[in-house]
């Protein structure tokens, strides 16, 4: 379930990433509304799996839990901000992204946060 869940953790990320910047170049165009709806989708599939999986890595790897070290800082700023990402992103689902722009910039910004923790996590020295 690992692989699946940093799958779509890239594909939510290189769409989201997408998705500003084909939204300034062409508002209405139709490909604009395919990358939303690929970024909707993908990010209900990971409201369910990222908890699912951080429940049972977390649980697996509890002992680890109490030593200070990189690896357990980049997970616990990893759970942190997909717990983040997924509140901003039903908020903007449920309210869209021009109610709330701050939002929407928080949710932005998450990513780069994320993807910046799992490949910290991904690279750092695991207790084994």
């Amino acid at each position: 379930m690992r692989k699946l869940v940093v799958l779509l953790t890239l594909v939510l990320s290189a769409s989201g990433i997408l998705l500003v910047l084909l939204r300034q170049l062409a508002p209405e165009a139709e490909w604009v509304k395919w990358f939303s709806l690929l970024h909707t989708w993908g990010g209900n599939f990971y409201l369910v799996l990222f908890p699912l999986y951080a429940w049972d890595h977390i649980s697996t790897n509890r002992a680890w839990l109490r030593v200070p070290a990189l690896v357990t800082a980049s997970g616990m700023v990893q759970t942190l901000a997909a717990a983040l990402l997924m509140a901003t992103g039903v908020l903007l689902l449920l309210y869209g992204s021009g109610v709330w722009p701050s939002v929407r910039l928080t949710h932005h910004w998450l990513t780069y946060v994320l993807g910046g923790a799992l490949l910290l996590h991904t690279l750092s020295r695991k207790h084994r």
